[in-house]
């Protein structure tokens, strides 16, 4: 596949670059960013975890747990490492290995929770008021999995019992009995609440703010 020229690939170098508006060509790679080192690590550990497809040079790598792939994906795992644990970038490995932009779009809306980086966010999305006057998509929330159903709740009753009381903090809110009774809040753990609830929760909460009482 002839990735190198076409709008629905970049490399990780120049895709990270874009996540944060720097220029590509003007980085030092001994010398990168906090930044440009999170953009960069949150495409490989997806890479790496098969969340997102990953490419080399055209090459697909990290396909599957065979003997095969794993005797070929050798001397990928190593650079991953070096990058990952030791923090060295590669930028001649980084700018040869790519990413598909559906599938990037797709990871950060549905896994990372993510704004999609700049160049493949042309498009706004709907938002949920818009989907419920849309006749063609009236049937969204059937086609949801159970799961996804109880987090759409859960994050719904969030935002409501933040709107009646902003001075609580994410722990509170998902301990709140309402929420115990209501909201099915153990469809959560406590870090991917708080990273799931961000856009519904208050400015206090927001800031690691704390009450003496939980509210009841």
């Amino acid at each position: 596949m002839h990735i190198d020229n076409s709008p629905d690939f970049k490399t990780v170098w120049r895709l990270a670059h874009d996540w944060i508006g720097a220029d590509p060509d003007k980085t030092d790679p001994s010398a990168i960013s906090p930044e440009l080192r999170t953009a960069i690590h949150r495409l490989m550990h997806a890479m790496y975890s098969r969340e997102i497809s990953a490419r080399w040079k055209g090459w697909r790598i990290f396909i599957d747990d065979s003997f095969i792939s794993s005797v070929f994906d050798f001397f990928h795992d190593l650079r991953f490492i070096q990058c990952l644990r030791s923090n060295k970038f590669n930028k001649a490995y980084l700018d040869s290995l790519y990413v598909k932009r559906n599938e990037v779009i797709n990871w950060c809306i549905n896994v990372a929770r993510l704004e999609p980086p700049p160049c493949w966010a042309t498009t706004k999305l709907q938002s949920t008021e818009a989907v419920d006057t849309d006749d063609e998509n009236k049937n969204w929330y059937d086609g949801l999995t159970e799961r996804r159903k109880r987090k759409i709740g859960c994050l719904e009753l969030a935002r409501k019992l933040w709107e009646e009381n902003p001075k609580q903090s994410y722990d509170q809110i998902r301990n709140h009995p309402i929420m115990k009774q209501y909201g099915n809040p153990s469809v959560f753990t406590q870090d991917t609440f708080q990273n799931w609830a961000k856009n519904y929760a208050s400015e206090f909460a927001k800031k690691g703010g704390r009450r003496k009482k939980s509210v009841g």
